[in-house]
């Protein structure tokens, strides 16, 4: 496990994402689609790819959005390898065909 990243080194890697913000020291997106099986869909790949990283991101599934909190619970913070999560899971967003 990596340290945490200061607020500093946080604003550095973040510049280099689209869809992320960060809130109350976690990486956080909220992506929409034109309905709930496409949003179940979406979250399905990003537990796929948490579980790989052994990274358990908050998910929360509503009708046409998914939304994901992204941080290290044990270092209480956003690490390098929540950058590298938030990386491929943005990578997966790039992949969809959108409408």
């Amino acid at each position: 496990m990596s340290d945490k990243l200061d607020t500093e080194g946080v604003s550095e890697r973040i510049e280099n994402l689209d869809i992320w913000g960060y809130e109350a020291e976690k990486l956080v997106t909220r992506v929409e689609f034109e309905s709930y099986k496409e949003a179940v869909f979406f979250a399905n790949t990003v537990f796929s790819l948490a579980e790989a990283h052994f990274h358990h991101p908050k998910v929360s599934v509503e009708y046409g959005a998914v939304e994901i909190d992204l941080w290290s619970h044990e270092e209480e913070g956003v690490t390098e390898e929540d950058f590298e999560l938030a990386e491929e899971i943005e990578d997966k967003v790039r992949e969809i065909k959108w409408g």
